[in-house]
C-alpha cells in the first residue's frame, strides 16, 4: 500500500517585492514532512488551497499534475526496487533522476552480504566473515539514524563528510583497530557503488592506519594450566579443546572450523598432517598432528566441535577467568602462540614456521607472528666464546 502524501501549497509569507509567492510541494512519507520548491512563483490569491490548482492558468496546473503522478511514479518504483521509501529518498531521486541507478547503503550491503553468505554455504569462506559485515550494517545504520534521523541513505547522499564522521561514531563502542576493519568494509561497499555506475567517485577519502598491537603469546606452563584445568562445564571444556587444539596446529579460527576428513593426511613413514589450504590466502598450511592434537581429535573422533567466532572468543574470556590467565584469551592468540613454539623451542627457522602457518612467505610470519623469546637468545649466545683482544 503506498502511503507517500503530496500537497501543493502556496504561502503568502514567502512573497517577494512583486508580490509572488513561490509555489511548494508538500512531502510526506513514513510520518516525515519535507518541502520542495517547483520553481514556479505566482499570485497567491490566484491559489486555491482546497483544490490546489491555480485559477485561469490551465498549463500551469498540468505541470503540477505531471510532478504529483512523478512523485508517485518513483514511490511506487522505489518499492520495486527494494529502496526504502523517505522523503530523502522521493526527494533524491526527483531531483537527480536516473532511479535504476539509485539504490541505499542498506540495499547495497544487503546484495554484498548475500554474495557473501552463499559462499559461506559453499564454504569458501568463513560464516564469520558474513557476521562482521552483517554487524557493521547494522553499526552504518544506527550511525544514519542517530545522526540523520533516517532509515536509510541513498548512495548518492554520501558525502566525503559522511565518511569522515562515521569513524568517531564507530571509536564510541569499539577498539580503534576494529573501527578501522569496519570503515575497510564500508570503503569496499563504496568501491563497489562505483564499479557498478551508481556513483562516479567513492566519497572514501580517508587514509586508514591500524595501530600496532603487540600480542605476547602463551608460555607453556600457560598452555598446559588450561589444557590440565578440570572443566566441569561441558560448553567451556569443548572451547579449551579447541583452544588447546590452536595452540598445537597453529590454525586460523576460519580454518579450525572448516577442517574436514580429507585435511588429515598420514605419509608413508606413518606420520599424521593436516594439510590445508587457508581461506584468507588459498596458501596450502602443512601442520604435523603432534599427540596432544592428536588426543583432542581422538577424543572427538575426528569431528571437533563448531562454534560461531563470536561466542568463541566470548566463552574463551570465561575460560581464561576459570585458568587464571592474566593474558587475554583470543582465538589469535593460539597461532602466535604456536608460531613462537616453533620457533623458539622446535628450532623451526622462520621460512619453515611460515609452511606450517600457511604463509606466502617467511616476512609475515617475522613480522607479526613469530617472538624471539629473550630465553631464546640467551641460549644461543651463551654457547658462543667470545674472545675479546687487548
Amino acid at each position: 500500500m503506498l502511503d507517500m502524501k503530496v500537497k501543493f501549497l502556496c504561502r503568502k509569507s514567502k512573497k517577494n517585492k512583486e508580490g509572488l509567492a513561490p509555489i511548494e510541494i508538500s512531502i510526506t512519507a513514513k510520518g516525515v514532512r519535507k518541502l520542495l520548491s517547483t520553481g514556479r512563483k505566482i499570485d497567491p490569491k490566484k491559489f486555491s488551497c482546497k483544490l490546489e490548482k491555480v485559477k485561469g492558468d490551465e498549463e500551469l496546473n498540468e505541470y503540477l499534475s505531471a510532478i504529483r503522478s512523478r512523485l508517485y511514479s518513483i514511490e511506487t518504483s522505489l518499492i520495486k526496487n527494494g529502496i526504502c521509501v523517505t522523503t530523502d529518498t522521493i526527494i533524491n531521486t526527483f531531483r537527480n533522476g536516473d532511479l535504476e541507478k539509485s539504490i541505499t547503503i542498506s540495499r547495497l550491503f544487503e546484495i554484498h552480504n548475500e554474495g557473501i553468505r552463499k559462499k559461506a554455504e559453499q564454504r569458501l569462506i568463513s560464516t564469520s566473515a558474513l557476521q562482521k559485515y552483517e554487524k557493521t550494517k547494522q553499526n552504518v545504520m544506527d550511525y544514519v539514524r542517530e545522526e540523520f534521523k533516517r532509515d536509510d541513505i541513498l548512495i548518492q547522499e554520501i558525502t566525503p563528510n559522511f565518511v569522515e564522521n562515521l569513524f568517531p561514531y564507530l571509536m564510541k563502542s569499539v577498539s580503534h583497530n576494529t573501527a578501522i576493519q569496519k570503515m575497510k568494509e564500508v570503503k569496499k561497499i563504496l568501491r563497489i557503488a562505483v564499479e557498478e555506475g551508481y556513483i562516479n567517485v567513492s566519497p572514501f577519502k580517508m587514509v586508514l592506519r591500524k595501530d600496532k598491537v603487540e600480542i605476547t603469546p602463551l608460555t607453556i606452563d600457560e598452555v598446559n594450566l588450561i589444557k590440565n584445568k578440570d572443566i566441569t562445564i561441558p560448553r567451556l571444556e569443548k572451547i579449551r579443546d579447541l583452544f588447546v587444539f590452536e595452540c598445537f596446529t597453529g590454525l586460523a579460527f576460519s580454518d579450525l572450523m572448516s577442517l574436514e576428513q580429507k585435511d588429515y593426511v598420514t605419509d608413508e613413514n606413518g606420520i599424521q598432517w593436516i594439510v590445508k589450504k587457508r581461506h584468507k590466502t588459498n596458501v596450502v598450511a602443512t601442520i604435523p598432528i603432534l599427540p596432544i592434537a592428536k588426543e583432542i581429535l581422538d577424543k572427538y573422533k575426528g569431528q571437533l566441535p563448531k562454534i560461531s567466532n563470536v561466542k568463541y572468543n566470548a566463552y574463551l574470556k570465561e575460560l581464561q577467568d576459570i585458568c587464571g590467565i592474566k593474558k587475554s584469551l583470543h582465538s589469535h592468540l593460539a597461532r602466535h602462540t604456536m608460531a613462537t613454539f616453533l620457533l623458539n623451542n622446535a628450532g623451526f627457522d622462520m621460512v619453515l614456521v611460515a609452511k606450517v602457518l600457511g604463509h606466502s612467505n617467511s616476512r609475515i610470519t617475522e613480522s607479526v607472528y613469530a617472538k624471539v623469546l629473550p630465553s631464546t637468545i640467551y641460549e644461543k649466545i651463551k654457547n658462543i666464546d667470545l674472545h675479546l683482544s687487548e
